[in-house]
């Protein structure tokens, strides 16, 4: 069966840090998929399963219209839906205590306005860069890494690539890919950049053996460059993967 779109996700690393001195990158964390999704406009968000087993609760952290952070807890009910109490501009993060038996639909509002879908066995999703912040005097460069995979189980992404789409942060975030697959590479912090990959750029790259075979996957550090006393931005990066398929 051909690899289709569906099958290429891009997962967090096992550490995603929350500041500017945890350690950074690691092995893959299959669980969660590294996305910038939100609700069209601020929202309560709502979350419903299509599986009855998964009345379980999620941790869910964001924004609100002002910018401060915001987290709560919302007991899921299964197939029944579930309605936090805060309202978000922008979702940062959100974690089940355990991974889903159901398809768990995250919606803005209303299951109609939906953000995004949470697949069955996997924990949740969240940004990259969390409460990333300029410095006032000087430039800063922040790397964090993530993995694109194919989900497909048997099939090949033949000259398998990953370009940087010019939309969003595309002129404040470059990109490498490690120089192994599956590679479990850490930094001290993010700070700090990576020692195994090419130089940073936009792309496009040819993944290591140019395909990625069914499960396998692709470490990719990225870097945010930020200049001094830069403001705030609510805003996304997206990457493109192509490729090949039989």
């Amino acid at each position: 069966m051909a690899v289709s779109s569906s099958s290429l996700v891009i997962y967090a690393a096992a550490n995603m840090p929350e500041d500017d001195s945890s350690t950074a990158g690691g092995a893959i964390n299959s669980g969660i998929r590294v996305t910038f999704a939100d609700p069209a406009s601020p929202a309560t968000i709502q979350f419903i399963s299509t599986s009855v087993s998964d009345a379980q609760n999620v941790v869910l952290t964001g924004r609100n219209a002002a910018g401060a952070v915001i987290s709560e807890t919302v007991a899921l009910d299964g197939i029944n839906p579930k309605t936090g109490v805060n309202t978000y501009e922008r979702v940062l993060k959100c974690i089940l205590a355990s991974p889903a038996v159901g398809t768990i639909t995250v919606s803005g509002t209303s299951e109609a306005a939906k953000v995004t879908d949470i697949p069955p066995l996997e924990n949740g999703f969240r940004r990259p860069f969390y409460d990333a912040t300029a410095s006032a005097v000087s430039t800063v460069n922040l790397y964090e890494k993530v993995f694109v995979m194919n989900n497909n189980t048997t099939s090949t992404l033949n000259s398998a690539t990953l370009t940087e789409v010019s939309n969003g942060l595309y002129n404040k975030i470059n990109f490498s890919l490690e120089d192994a697959k599956q590679a479990t590479t850490s930094v001290a912090n993010r700070t700090i950049a990576p020692g195994s990959t090419g130089p940073f750029g936009e792309g496009p790259s040819g993944m290591v053996g140019n395909e990625l075979t069914g499960r396998d996957y692709q470490g990719v550090w990225m870097k945010l460059t930020m200049a001094a006393a830069e403001p705030a931005q609510n805003s996304y990066y997206e990457v493109q993967i192509s490729g090949t398929t039989a």
